[in-house]
């Protein structure tokens, strides 16, 4: 049999005996973590069936217009052209097919009802998923939600320039449209048990991410701001004209740089990110790079904080010396080499850390509820 490839595909498939048939694809579908039939999508973009490239993208992923916008596109990492003339804009494509389609259109019908019910703790992108799913397998789902509306990273992470929330509220609202209940505003350890869940339901998923952030053993810490905290308050409007004129962000992923774009659009005028990665080797992706060049943010590569200077309840500035070495140990604990002389002074107003997140999983009760967690506590 030869080589095929997804555009030869003729209805969508999430996962299957269907599958088994395609031992060969292309590097761009290989790459993506999901397996998106992106053949299959470009080429009916190509003949201007953008509605169904979006039936195709929704078998497998029930947030295009999010993933179109902020995905970290591995797929165009991979793609042949790359080498050639340059890579396709498949996120670009992705981002056509969800905003050119028709509207209303029901792609996928919800199968019998299995009478079974499942819990989904966590209203984020992955728990919205995976509700998705369960609801179109017969299910009846209902998600439990600590936030007053769901969407996780994607409505409070990320900033409104990037992901716009109306699409944010479309996409959600067409997983609620499946089937799938909420209850949002609760949150699992006190507004209701774990045990009364796991009473209730057939099956219970735990989909609540990352949501404690970490902060720095250094004097001062206190007073730094948490980077997940700072982009809610400002998807929410509640930080505006409290950023100051000069603002220092440890971190040196994605985060720390939505932090830094979103300081100088609430008036920042001096923006710096302090990180331990060396030139070359930051986290965030390249086009953060090249738009914190584009707008004035300060790189400092191979440093770190060493104190937060305060004057009363002000921030005034932060200490911080260059890195020669750094290293992890398997439970997260950090290990440092300075360079000798290599210290130095910022003057700021605000300092954010952008510098992790960490699971709290105190809600599931003593011993984790009786799962096996890893040394981070996963």
């Amino acid at each position: 049999m030869p080589p095929r490839y997804s555009r030869e595909i003729t209805r969508p498939v999430v996962l299957g005996a269907q599958l088994k048939e395609q031992f060969r694809t292309s590097p761009c579908e290989t790459s993506c973590p999901i397996g998106n039939s992106i053949q299959k999508m470009n080429s009916l973009i190509e003949k201007g069936q953008f509605t169904e490239a979006l039936r195709y993208l929704r078998a497998k992923n029930p947030f295009p217009g999010i993933t179109g916008r902020v995905c970290p596109h591995f797929c165009m990492d991979a793609c042949n052209r790359k080498e050639m003339d340059g890579c396709l804009n498949i996120r670009a494509l992705e981002r056509a097919a969800e905003t050119f389609a028709e509207r209303g259109n029901v792609f996928f019908k919800r199968r019998p009802a299995t009478g079974k019910k499942a819990a989904v703790i966590g209203g984020g992108p992955a728990g919205l998923t995976a509700a998705y799913f369960l609801a179109l397998l017969g299910h009846e789902v209902t998600i439990y939600e600590a936030e007053p509306l769901l969407g996780g990273v994607p409505r409070y992470g990320v900033p409104n320039f990037r992901l716009p929330r109306d699409v944010v509220d479309r996409e959600v609202g067409l997983v609620l449209e499946a089937g799938v209940r909420a209850r949002v505003n609760t949150r699992v350890g006190v507004d209701i048990t774990m045990e009364e869940i796991s009473a209730r339901y057939d099956a219970v998923i735990v989909a609540t991410g990352v949501p404690a952030e970490n902060s720095l053993p250094i004097p001062g810490a206190e007073k730094a701001v948490k980077a997940v905290e700072f982009l809610r308050a400002a998807a929410l409007g509640q930080n505006t004209g409290k950023i100051g004129k000069n603002v220092v962000i440890m971190g040196g992923g994605g985060v720390a740089f939505d932090c830094a774009f979103t300081a100088r659009r609430l008036g920042a005028e001096n923006v710096h990110v302090i990180c331990l990665e060396k030139a070359g080797e930051v986290r965030a992706p390249s086009e953060d790079l090249e738009l914190a060049a584009k707008e004035g943010v300060h790189v400092h590569n191979s440093c770190t904080m060493s104190a937060i200077r305060t004057e009363g309840d002000k921030v005034t500035g932060v200490d911080y010396f260059e890195v020669k070495d750094c290293h992890f140990d398997e439970k997260g604990k950090l290990t440092l080499e300075a360079v000798p002389g290599g210290e130095h002074v910022l003057e700021c107003d605000t300092v954010i850390f952008a510098v992790g997140m960490k699971t709290d999983l105190a809600f599931l009760g003593e011993n984790a509820g009786g799962l096996e967690l890893t040394p981070r506590n996963w």
